[in-house]
């Protein structure tokens, strides 16, 4: 996501509502097969010159279930408050908001999801066999 910086210091305040395009290899990385994420809020200008972010975010992600690798559908949302000082800048025409989104978006991703419901069917096998302590 890329805010025009002239724009948003003309106007003081951009209102965002738009969907997120996160590259695939970053999240195929986190075991995650597919993602949607949608972003609602407003960037603008404070009385320092800054440019303050206040966005929620919301999603999808898909990934395979621990047990069974049957797809599974994890909701997710997050807030973003930041602040980006204007010395920052460094003249640039644009502000991209790539990286910001998703530090944020990966921090929500679980490390294994095992589906509602799904059990281990396999207890034993060849050369061993799965037991509980009681």
């Amino acid at each position: 996501m890329k805010i025009d910086i002239r724009k948003l210091y003309g106007l003081k305040e951009i209102n965002v509502d738009e969907d997120i395009s996160i590259p695939q290899d970053y999240y195929t990385k986190m075991n995650v097969k597919t993602m949607t994420a949608h972003a609602t809020g407003k960037i603008i200008v404070n009385y320092e010159n800054n440019i303050e972010i206040d966005l929620n975010i919301t999603g999808e992600f898909i990934m395979p279930c621990e047990i069974t690798f049957e797809d599974v559908s994890i909701p997710f949302s997050t807030t973003i408050e930041e602040e980006i000082l204007e010395n920052s800048l460094n003249d640039e025409f644009y502000l991209d908001l790539s990286n910001i989104l998703w530090e944020n978006i990966v921090l929500e991703i679980p490390f294994r999801v095992i589906k509602e419901g799904a059990k281990l069917e396999a207890v034993q096998g060849e050369g061993w066999e799965l037991s509980t302590e009681e």
